[in-house]
């Protein structure tokens, strides 16, 4: 390149070693004053070397910055020549100058403040700049022509940029209504309106690419429908909304994994069974339990669904707890499981009643609330009527200590939320844990009041007799 190396008086030695550095670099150096002829006036011929130079090396000094220097003289001269100073224009920091002592035409570019050696350094920046560019006639309308070009292109790209803006906001939008949607239908799902979320969740679905959330919401739906799922004489089968509800569980399966997995398949697994009450089931329900607990050992789904249908199908009552007790561990899902277990151990078999008994004093230790349905048919299926009976009396007194088995049974049914329909066999029923805890005063006066209460009222039957039998085994012990 045709270089003009400016600098102040006191640097001329450095000058001159850069421009022999530059001149080795194939570069032809103009050095200002020095390249002049003797009585050659400065002016006319500096401001035709600036104007026939590539670029332009600017030695920094607190001397060629200040005003009226020679140098700044030759930096306006350039600032002719280039309109900007980028590329063509290299300030060279030589003695620390302050930044703002700089000319805002020098400062706006970078200025090379060297390490090392500033004359090597200078040389690789030079060979930074841009190498110098033919000059041809038709440069200035291939340039016309090149700038037309690129402000097309630039146009044609910020429309190209809007209407992807645009379409990604339209598409932003739409997922938005959908997962809205979907989340509306979850809702009704979760009311019990399974059959129309289900439909509306199917129908969000139905697109060549559904969203994630979508496809769980509606397999999420499924197994919910399945979990709570009641048949009606006449207008809905069990098969008829498995055969509905299974397909989402099915095409989960191909992109579910770990506990996701084994929870569609205990669900799927359920729906054989809804199948097999009806008599219209052809897989083995515990098949995919089994597959369902290789995935996910502790299941809540799996173990409670499989302990259910053992016990209900007169299967091993110690498997059954065990699957139970695996059930419990999951933590998910407690009113599913405890709706299985009461259902399953309080389904005729009076040797498991004392075991829905426990259950019951696990949930009272915990703290956790039971659901009204479930305190009647530990009602019915044990701590009721069936007292009435020696033989149930002796599974319940199995059941727990006689201290917990009579806070249970306190927390169960406490004596203010007792209906008058209730209140004598209640009353009977505490007088006998009284009796078994110990606490014989308490039972024998109970007893007693009861039995008067029902000989008063000429109410006869098994209470009475009952009430009657307790009161003389009190009072037999008592002597």
């Amino acid at each position: 390149m045709k270089l003009f190396l400016s600098y102040p008086s006191g640097q001329r030695e450095l000058a001159e070693r850069l421009s022999l550095a530059l001149e080795a670099e194939g570069h032809h150096v103009f050095m200002d004053r020095t390249d002049l002829a003797a009585g050659q006036p400065f002016h006319q011929p500096l401001r035709e070397a600036i104007h026939g130079a590539d670029a332009m090396v600017f030695l920094v000094t607190p001397a060629s910055v200040a005003p009226g220097s020679y140098a700044l003289a030759e930096l306006n001269i350039a600032r002719q020549r280039w309109r900007r100073p980028g590329g063509h224009v290299l300030p060279v920091m030589v003695t620390s100058t302050p930044m703002a002592a700089l000319p805002s035409y020098l400062s706006a570019v970078t200025v090379l403040q060297p390490g090392g050696d500033l004359v090597a350094e200078t040389v690789a920046a030079v060979a930074a700049l841009k190498p110098p560019t033919s000059r041809h006639r038709w440069w200035p309308p291939a340039l016309a022509v090149l700038t037309l070009l690129a402000l097309t292109l630039a146009w044609l790209a910020a429309r190209h940029q809007q209407q992807e803006a645009a379409a990604a906001q339209a598409r932003l939008a739409a997922q938005e209504r959908v997962l809205a949607e979907a989340a509306s239908a979850r809702d009704l799902c979760d009311s019990g309106a399974h059959a129309a979320a289900y439909g509306q969740l199917e129908a969000l679905a139905a697109g060549t690419e559904p969203l994630p959330a979508v496809l769980d919401a509606r397999e999420d739906c499924a197994m919910r429908w399945l979990r709570e799922m009641r048949a009606a004489a006449g207008r809905s089968s069990f098969a008829e909304q498995v055969a509905r509800a299974e397909p989402a569980l099915v095409q989960g399966l191909a992109r579910a994994s770990g506990r996701r997995a084994a929870d569609l398949r205990a669900h799927i697994g359920w729906g054989e069974y809804l199948r097999s009450r009806e008599g219209a089931g052809g897989g083995d329900p515990a098949a995919h339990w089994q597959r369902a607990l290789v995935d996910d050992e502790r299941n809540v789904y799996a173990n409670a669904m499989w302990a259910n249908v053992l016990l209900h199908r007169g299967g091993g009552i110690e498997e059954a707890l065990a699957r139970f007790e695996q059930a419990e561990a999951d933590g998910r899902d407690r009113p599913f499981l405890r709706a299985l277990q009461f259902g399953g151990l309080l389904g005729g078999r009076i040797e498991t009643a004392q075991h829905a008994v426990r259950v019951a004093d696990r949930m009272r230790r915990e703290g956790e609330a039971i659901a009204p349905h479930h305190r009647d048919a530990l009602w019915n299926g044990a701590l009721g009527s069936p007292m009435l009976h020696a033989d149930m009396r002796a599974v319940v007194f199995a059941a727990l200590d006689p201290p917990a088995l009579l806070q249970t049974f306190d927390w169960l049914y406490p004596q203010q939320s007792v209906g008058s329909d209730r209140r004598a066999l209640w009353r009977f029923v505490r007088a006998t844990l009284l009796a078994h805890h110990g606490e014989t005063a308490a039972a024998r006066q109970d007893f007693a009041s009861l039995a008067a209460e029902l000989r008063d009222g000429r109410h006869g039957g098994r209470l009475l007799d009952e009430a009657e039998r307790g009161l003389q085994a009190l009072q037999g012990a008592s002597r």
